[in-house]
């Protein structure tokens, strides 16, 4: 999956996974931005009792913990090159060793990855691995930015309201007009993420049995200048 930050790429890699016949197994997610280089092999394969100082255990990694089901490395692009070329094979091959392993481990999990990011403008540019690119490029998928989807606000809208509604034990009963306008109007640079947060903000802020309004959407700050959908009726 490719796409903007915030667009839901891991919304969407965990509905195929449970649209999907592995469904039964584990959906194992990596945010690979956050991993430090010194342990990414150790994360994604595992380490056996003894590889290396403080080893006191062997235990496995991500990939093998995936396996039956899917494996979903988000931000794949930030994986410096070294880390790259551990993938390879994990894809291709469905076999792993863990650090200081002396035997391979059969693996059988699908890999759906996601980025943000160009990956072919990144194999151009040096960072990316050609082979690891073509391993994960089999049925790419790219998410639109929400701005380009508009449809779908006043569903994700229901949708993050009942789930705030009850999180947070109110009674909101829905949206005003206005309100709707606004969002249908709003370019959300931040996508579903944006959007999310917007809606559990207006479910704090708004009063029990009322509806929510602009007022409790949106703050001034979001913009350069008051645009019209947020003025008053009286235009105000």
């Amino acid at each position: 999956f490719t796409g903007e930050s915030g667009v839901g790429k891991e919304l969407f890699a965990r509905m195929l996974h449970e649209i999907s016949q592995r469904s039964r197994g584990p959906f194992v997610s990596i945010n690979c931005a956050a991993i430090p280089d010194t342990l990414v092999e150790a994360e994604l394969f595992g380490v056996e009792r003894g590889a290396y100082t403080g080893a006191s255990a062997s235990r496995p990694g991500r990939f093998e913990r995936s396996s039956g089901g899917t494996r979903f490395p988000d931000q794949v692009a930030s994986l410096r090159l070294v880390a790259q070329s551990k993938l390879p094979r994990a894809r291709q091959e469905g076999e792993i060793e863990r650090v200081g392993g002396i035997r391979p481990i059969r693996l059988d999990l699908r890999v759906v990855a996601a980025c943000n990011v160009d990956l072919r403008e990144e194999v151009r540019q040096g960072r990316f691995r050609e082979d690891l690119f073509y391993r994960l490029n089999v049925y790419p998928i790219h998410l639109p930015p929400l701005r380009s989807r508009s449809e779908d606000i006043p569903v994700l809208m229901t949708h993050f309201l009942r789930l705030y509604r009850e999180r947070y034990g109110r009674e909101i009963h829905g949206f005003t007009p206005r309100a709707m306008r606004a969002m249908l109007t709003y370019t959300f640079p931040g996508n579903i993420r944006e959007l999310q947060n917007m809606i559990e903000r207006a479910v704090i802020a708004a009063n029990d049995e009322s509806h929510i309004d602009t007022v409790h959407l949106f703050r001034d700050e979001l913009f350069s200048s008051k645009p019209s959908f947020l003025m008053d009726e009286g235009g105000r």
